[in-house]
């Protein structure tokens, strides 16, 4: 007599779900990432990643002087142990109506001594300049208070030169 077990609706749901368990079981998964930005209307907040068991830097753009500050909270300390500054005025060569879009972003950027890079970054356009930068920063893990130190530009580009 022919068995008749594969012929049946609720043989096949179950070696479908034995299947599922067992290719979800062994299926690379990948970590959950999720950034913060919200802007006011003279001001930008950003959380960008730092290194893998730390906690995020934070930076504070403003849109009325051009400064982007940031800092780094160390989980050794429970404070701000290092913190971040870059003039964005300057580097974009505006001086006044800027109008400025901050999101992070994750990096990798090589070693350029100062400290090891952090895994996150920072992209800035600026309307009236048409460029857009990218920004790294180090972070060091030690436990005392570090100098500020100053955000390190990777890369510019002009958004209204490309060409299709």
């Amino acid at each position: 007599m022919k068995s008749r077990l594969f012929e049946s609706r609720a043989a096949w749901l179950v070696v479908g779900a034995v299947f599922g368990v067992a290719v979800s079981l062994y299926w690379p998964t990948e970590q959950v990432q999720a950034t913060s930005v919200d802007r006011a209307s003279k001001i930008a907040l950003i959380t960008s990643d730092t290194t893998a068991g730390n906690s995020d830097a934070v930076f504070v753009l403003d849109f009325v002087t051009g400064r982007l500050v940031g800092g780094a909270y160390s989980t050794n300390t429970g404070r701000f142990n290092q913190m971040y500054v870059r003039n964005l005025a300057r580097d974009f060569q505006v001086s006044e109506n800027a109008q400025y879009a901050i999101v992070p972003g994750r990096v990798a950027i090589p070693q350029r001594g100062g400290g090891t890079p952090a895994n996150g970054g920072i992209f800035v356009a600026e309307l009236n300049s048409g460029k857009v930068a990218m920004y790294g920063f180090p972070y060091n893990q030690t436990a005392g208070p570090q100098p500020v130190q100053t955000l390190v530009p990777i890369d510019f580009f002009s958004f209204r030169e490309v060409q299709e």
